[in-house]
């Protein structure tokens, strides 16, 4: 990403929160909501007459609200005749109806039964969502601010450039800005990306009618890491931009508004200037989307049983060449990144983004090894990630090679996706092109299950070879990357 459309970016966001201030828009969006019903449950529970108090039990009550009664998350397309989920085709070309309320990005899905298809726009206007009530983080984040708006709490609209929005909310009772994520039913939980999600972050910005700010140090307990990964952009120039944005935004405001909104301000940047501590609440995975989709982000937390994810990222040189490649050897328990001088990487678990229930069988009577299921599992989970979201490169294509072996009824589904899109690979493929242009990530996973008997654990296997092969290296990832200005 380039300084260029790194600021289209923040420009666009900081246009689009002005939205959330039409009143006709407010007061559409307000009466969506039971009002009279939360503030009763507030009342209830924080047993206080102090407004600021008040304000604060309405949040807690609000976002419950939006979470379980009025807002739905959106998975997968169902079909109707069939009852059963459709499978997700890609992007389609949206039409003007689509673009008018800014669905740019418009999904299509299949059902593998009786072929019957349907759409799903991304709709990003804010009034088309308070209809649909359903979408992903993104439609979450957008009409859940508006709603905070309507009932005149100080939001504003927050995104993580890895991939995730959400809320803020300012507490007059504790002098700072709350987090609160709606598609999780958090408030002022700020490190459950970081330590409970395992997520790397880069860049997390802050808009609202007043002020463009980067908020990054609220949600992350290592500055120092946090700082290698921020390459985008100049540090000198991000702050350039944000401040004169936040000064366009406060053009129209008179002294005294600047002067709340500085004082604010002075306070937020003393809370960033030492990490937080995580506390309780905060170590945990996500909750909101599938399953299967939360695994394939690496967003489900940490067990005690798992070691921490590996996401591999660019080197220097794969930087300069365009390319990433890694193959793994069950032979051997060896990766090779031949895309890097030819670098080993020994045992399967520390090239991993995540493993569940999986380990390395090696069979001494057979000379045989491969990676397989626990024994007793009803089904195994491994994948392997590839990163550029630290960079201002994305990926062009990728290859694959998919080695499975299956026996009985053994079944290995094996899957790649990216931030958009989720395609079906064929297992043992070789060399499988798949065209994930544009995307900034990629996650290759394998799904072991089924079986018959005792040994069902065995009747799915990955990277089946003999233990006398010591230079075979049949399962692989490849992605060739550039620039997309």
């Amino acid at each position: 990403m380039s300084t260029s459309s790194f600021l289209e970016s923040l420009k666009t966001n900081s246009r689009h929160v002005l939205r959330y201030e039409s009143n006709q828009l407010k007061e559409k969006a307000k009466a969506c909501v039971p009002l009279s019903e939360l503030l009763a449950l507030a009342k209830s529970k924080c047993n206080s007459s102090d407004s600021k108090v008040l304000s604060d039990a309405l949040l807690i009550e609000l976002l419950d609200w939006f979470k379980n009664k009025f807002f739905t998350w959106f998975n997968a397309a169902h079909c109707n005749s069939c009852n059963k989920s459709m499978q997700n085709m890609g992007h389609v070309v949206p039409s003007s109806e689509d673009v008018r309320y800014g669905a740019h990005r418009v999904e299509s899905y299949k059902c593998e039964s009786c072929g019957g298809t349907e759409r799903f726009p991304r709709y990003n206007d804010p009034e088309k969502l308070l209809e649909t009530k359903k979408g992903r983080c993104g439609e979450w984040a957008n009409t859940f601010t508006l709603i905070c708006r309507s009932l005149k709490f100080d939001a504003r609209y927050v995104l993580d450039w890895t991939d995730h929005v959400w809320t803020e909310v300012y507490s007059e009772r504790l002098q700072r800005w709350l987090h609160c994520d709606s598609c999780e039913a958090a408030c002022d939980k700020p490190l459950l990306y970081d330590a409970g999600w395992g997520k790397k972050l880069t860049y997390v910005i802050a808009f609202s009618k007043d002020q463009v700010q980067d908020v990054t140090w609220r949600y992350t307990v290592d500055h120092k890491q946090v700082l290698k990964r921020r390459n985008l952009v100049p540090e000198t120039w991000l702050l350039s931009q944000t401040n004169i944005l936040t000064r366009q935004l406060q053009s129209s405001l008179n002294d005294s508004q600047k002067e709340l909104i500085t004082l604010r301000l002075v306070r937020e940047l003393a809370e960033f200037l030492l990490p937080a501590k995580v506390k309780e609440g905060e170590i945990q995975g996500r909750i909101s989307g599938d399953l299967n989709w939360r695994q394939t982000r690496g967003e489900v937390g940490f067990s005690s049983s798992n070691a921490k994810p590996v996401v591999w990222l660019p080197t220097d040189a794969e930087i300069s060449n365009g390319e990433f490649e890694i193959a793994y050897s069950a032979s051997l328990d060896q990766y090779i990144r031949r895309s890097d001088r030819n670098s080993k990487t020994d045992k399967w678990s520390n090239g991993t983004f995540q493993a569940e229930s999986v380990f390395r069988k090696s069979e001494y009577d057979w000379n045989m090894a491969y990676l397989a299921r626990i024994e007793g599992s009803s089904r195994g989970l491994i994948s392997w990630k590839f990163d550029l979201s630290s960079t201002n490169l994305a990926i062009l294509l990728v290859s694959v090679s998919c080695p499975g072996s299956t026996y009985e009824d053994g079944q290995i589904q094996w899957k790649i996706c990216s931030e958009d899109q989720c395609q079906i690979l064929p297992n043992g493929c070789v060399d499988f092109e798949v065209d994930l242009s544009g995307s900034k990530w990629c996650v290759l996973s394998a799904e072991m299950s089924r079986g018959k008997g005792s040994s069902a654990w065995q009747h799915a296997q990955i990277a089946r070879q003999s233990t006398k092969e010591c230079d075979s290296f049949p399962l692989a990832l490849r992605v060739l990357f550039g620039s997309m200005d």
